[in-house]
C-alpha cells in the first residue's frame, strides 16, 4: 500500500537555529521515507513535520498515527502526517481531503466502520484520489461490501502494479463473493516483494504450496516482532477465506496478542482489533 503526492504548502519556520536543528534530522532521515537521494521537497516535508510534532504531538492522548519507518504502514502514517501538516488536524478545515481521510481512519479505529467509509468517500468527493484509497478498501471489506472492496483494491494494483497487499485484499473480498479457489485462478500479479512475510503471504494465496509456505509463516510468527503480528494477522484471513473459523479466530487472536499488535500504533493492527470485534470473538486457545 502506497501514499500519493498531491500539492500541498507547507508551513515555513523561520527559527534559524530550530530549523537547522530540524534539517539536519531530516536530511538523515528522510531517506528511509523517500528514497535514498531524498531531498529538495522531501527534506522540507520532514524538516515541517518534524518542527510540528515536536510542539503538537505533546498535547494528543490515545492513538495517533505511527511514526515507525521500519514498516509500510508506518510509513504510510509518517506520510500522511506530513500531508496533514503535523499531528492535529484543525477542526475548521472541514473539506480538506486529507482531513477527511485522517478523520476516515480514527472512525475505523473506533470500530464505526459505516461511518469511515462515508468520511473516506468524501475525502474523494474533495478532490482525494480514490483509487489511492486503500483504507477505504479495508473498511468495505468489513461492512461486507465485497464487490466494492474487490473494485477498490483492483484499481489500487492498476496504479501501483508493485502492491502486494491491494492484490491479497482483492482475493480477500473475491473469495467471498466467486469462492475460495476462483478467487486464487483471478489472483493478480504483482511485482517481487523482498519482504519475507509478504513474499511468502501472496505464494501462499496464488497457491504454490500451502503446506510449505503455511510453515514458513507459521515460522515467522515465532520469530515475533512485527513478522509474528503480519504473519498471524494474514494466516488468519487466508483460513477466513477458507471459511475456516476455528483457525481463523486462533491466528487473527494471535495477531492480537502478539507484542507487535498490543504496542505499535500501525493502521494494521488497529484493523486486526477491528476484526476480532466484528466477528465477536472473545476466548480462544494461543
Amino acid at each position: 500500500m502506497d501514499f500519493v503526492w498531491l500539492p500541498v504548502r507547507l508551513p515555513v519556520l523561520s527559527i534559524p537555529a530550530v530549523v537547522a536543528g530540524a534539517r539536519a534530522r531530516a536530511v538523515e532521515t528522510a531517506p528511509r521515507f523517500f528514497g535514498r537521494g531524498a531531498s529538495g521537497f522531501g527534506v522540507a516535508a520532514a524538516v515541517s513535520v518534524g518542527l510540528m510534532h515536536r510542539s503538537n504531538c505533546r498535547r494528543r492522548s490515545g492513538r495517533q498515527a505511527g511514526l515507525n519507518g521500519h514498516s509500510p504502514q508506518g510509513r504510510r502514517s509518517w506520510l500522511q502526517m506530513v500531508m496533514l501538516g503535523g499531528c492535529a488536524a484543525p477542526a475548521e478545515a472541514k473539506g480538506n481531503p486529507f482531513v477527511l481521510l485522517q478523520d476516515g481512519m480514527n472512525a475505523f479505529r473506533d470500530y464505526r466502520v459505516d461511518d469511515s467509509i462515508k468520511l473516506f468517500d468524501e475525502a474523494a468527493e474533495s478532490g482525494y484520489p480514490k483509487a489511492r484509497l486503500w483504507q477505504r478498501g479495508l473498511s468495505l471489506y468489513y461492512a461486507e461490501r465485497f464487490d466494492d472492496g474487490t473494485q477498490q483494491f483492483r484499481k489500487d494494483v492498476e496504479m501501483n502494479p508493485n502492491d502486494t497487499e491491494e492484490s491479497v485484499w482483492a482475493f480477500l473480498c473475491e473469495a467471498q463473493t466467486v469462492g475460495f479457489e476462483q478467487a486464487r485462478k483471478q489472483l493478480m500479479k504483482v511485482g517481487f516483494d523482498p519482504r519475507p512475510v509478504m513474499g511468502s503471504v501472496y505464494a501462499l494465496y496464488r497457491g504454490d504450496d500451502d503446506a510449505k509456505y503455511i510453515d514458513i509463516l507459521e515460522g515467522l510468527y515465532k520469530k515475533g516482532g512485527s513478522d509474528a503480528f503480519y504473519a498471524s494477522l494474514y494466516l488468519g484471513l487466508y483460513y477466513e477465506a477458507k471459511a475456516d473459523k476455528e483457525n481463523a479466530k486462533l491466528w487473527l487472536l494471535r495477531s492480537v496478542d502478539s507484542n507487535y499488535g498490543k504496542s505499535s500504533n500501525d493502521y494494521m493492527t488497529d484493523l486486526a482489533r477491528v476484526h476480532v470485534s466484528r466477528r465477536q470473538w472473545r476466548n480462544a486457545e494461543l
